[in-house]
């Protein structure tokens, strides 16, 4: 009786075993077909740009005179465009803008300028107006209009130029320098 019943038992596990086994490999072959059948379905979906222009042009030591009149005014425009409620923006944008070797001194430079702004309720905003870049040395040449406001009263409205010096590494263009070359005409 006991062996009969060890028996039943012994079988019911296999069979049990032998389900699932099938389960498995029904589940296997099926996750075969559809992977095989997917892949010959595969979409790809190009977006083009609505406005059309010059490339970019990037590679690993190297940048196109578009691509740094676009990074210089970018740069120029986040750190000089500066209100005391921007500010942690402004220091994120600069620390993803800059060189890693640049990265701790234009973080102190703007975090000593915000906080500088703040204690005098100063905002700042910089309109470039031409863009001079040099592929060569990845320099780039600002210049625009930096305004100033003290509260909500205008304080000054000068015509600046600034320098910056890039460096690329591993196709990606870090700032390393923002030179103030004081008012221009």
């Amino acid at each position: 009786m006991r062996r009969e019943l060890r028996d039943t038992h012994a079988r019911n596990l296999r069979d049990a075993r032998f389900a699932l086994s099938v389960l498995l490999g029904l589940s296997i072959l099926s996750n075969l077909v559809l992977s095989i059948g997917f892949a010959d379905n595969e979409t790809t979906t190009v977006l083009v740009p609505a406005v059309a222009g010059p490339v970019w042009e990037v590679g690993d030591g190297w940048a196109g005179q578009r691509y740094l009149e676009d990074a210089g005014r970018t740069a120029a425009a986040t750190l000089l465009t500066l209100t005391p409620e921007n500010a942690n923006y402004a220091r994120a944008a600069a620390a993803r803008l800059s060189h890693a070797s640049a990265r701790g001194a234009i973080e102190a430079w703007l975090a000593a300028e915000a906080e500088r702004m703040s204690r005098r309720d100063l905002a700042s905003a910089f309109y470039p107006s031409s863009v001079i870049a040099d592929p060569s040395t990845l320099e780039v040449e600002v210049r625009g209009e930096l305004a100033t406001w003290m509260g909500r009263e205008e304080t000054s409205r000068t015509q600046k130029t600034y320098r910056l010096a890039f460096r690329m590494e591993g196709g990606r263009l870090g700032l390393l320098r923002f030179e103030d070359l004081g008012e221009s005409s």
